[in-house]
């Protein structure tokens, strides 16, 4: 029997969402454009009318938007009849961006293929970068210290070491989390944020455009991922956070604190005091493309834990994303055993994984609800 949410590719994804987003209250609209692969367009559905928008976007990145796609299925299927039953509609509206990276979905990686310049590039580091000026691009000196590392012959054992051993003698120095911040000179390498701006983020900031209509007054909005953060299998529970991008005391910070604070635990950056940690992501992109609307904009994403050991998932994580770089630049594919090690990182198989997923996902919608229904 197929899951009620879960979805095993895009277009079985798409299909449940489209069917949910076309009932009554609700406004379904597709984007595409220049360059989409294939046929990924991306559905937007809205319900209500108001000023103040909230976005729920999955699937930036594409094996996480099984669970993200999952999540706004859940919400059209039982949370639209209590948005409306609380008489939110002429305040506030839900805005649903549906799998924004549909190709990598179906393919079980968190990238895209840039077709025109190479490489795997996270959508994540892709956004409000100037890509016209390449020397000019951002630089992370800190993550070519771990390509050839990361990059290196698969070994289950030795390579696992090893990058286990470069953690240890980095963890304090900032080298080991500075990996993930982005980078923009290995097109193979981790976490690469592109030679352009790709098509997926072209069209998602066409969708936020579209949204961010000139009456609005407030922007929040939460992306879904998954990832960080830890799956106990022995108990069958999955961490969920709110992470977001900035301080304790930004205004961000503040406000989720504020909604999720008694519910959902909200994680902070305290590095971002002077700037953005993550080179081209969503949310510190949208706060400066709508900067000059002088209105509330907050911004955050939603992680569901996927690794069984707190220090090693990390770890394996590197090492199964390198892995699969290693395979396609000396083979053209990716082995058997490296794609199901990749899926398993951003995606687990286990049953009680989804349940749990989706539990705070609901816990999440319900949340968020009783929150607008309390400050009409």
């Amino acid at each position: 029997m197929k899951d009620k949410f879960f979805s095993e590719n895009w277009a079985e994804a798409t299909a449940k969402f489209d069917k949910l987003a076309t009932q009554d209250f609700c406004r379904r609209k597709w984007f595409d454009g220049d360059g989409m692969r294939d046929t990924y367009s991306v559905p937007l559905c809205q319900v209500g009318y108001g000023p103040h928008k909230i976005v729920i976007n999955s699937g930036i990145h594409g094996i996480e938007g099984y669970f993200g796609s999952a999540a706004q299925i859940l919400f059209l299927d039982k949370f639209v009849d209590m948005f409306l039953g609380a008489k939110l509609s002429s305040k506030y509206t839900i805005n649903l961006i549906h799998v924004i990276n549909g190709w990598g979905m179906d393919h079980r990686m968190r990238e895209v293929m840039d077709g025109e310049h190479g490489g795997l590039v996270d959508l994540n580091r892709n956004f409000g970068v100037d890509f016209s000026r390449p020397n000019t691009l951002p630089q992370n000196p800190e993550y070519m210290l771990a390509h050839d590392l990361l990059l290196s012959k698969p070994d289950a054992i030795h390579k696992k070491n090893a990058i286990k051993e470069f953690r240890k003698k980095h963890l304090s120095d900032g080298v080991w989390a500075a990996i993930s911040n982005g980078q923009y000179h290995e097109p193979y390498g981790l976490f690469y944020g592109g030679a352009r701006e790709m098509s997926e983020n072209k069209i998602a900031l066409q969708i936020y455009d579209y949204i961010m209509t000139p009456d609005a007054q407030s922007l929040v909005s939460i992306g879904l991922h998954t990832g960080l953060g830890r799956f106990n299998r022995k108990t069958g529970n999955a961490t969920s956070e709110i992470l977001v991008s900035h301080p304790v005391a930004h205004a961000s910070s503040q406000y989720f604190k504020n909604v999720f604070g008694s519910s959902v635990p909200v994680v902070c950056d305290e590095r971002a005091v002077h700037g953005p940690v993550l080179q081209g992501d969503l949310v510190d992109c949208l706060e400066s493309r709508y900067k000059s609307r002088d209105i509330p904009i907050f911004t955050a994403d939603l992680e569901i834990g996927t690794g069984e050991y707190p220090i090693m998932s990390p770890i394996y994580k590197r090492m199964d994303m390198g892995d699969a770089r290693y395979d396609l630049l000396h083979f053209g594919k990716i082995s058997p055993q490296t794609f199901k090690n990749l899926t398993e990182s951003w995606y687990p198989s286990h049953p009680a994984w989804r349940k749990s997923a989706m539990a705070s996902a609901d816990l999440l919608f319900k949340t968020l609800i009783e929150y607008m229904a309390n400050n009409r």
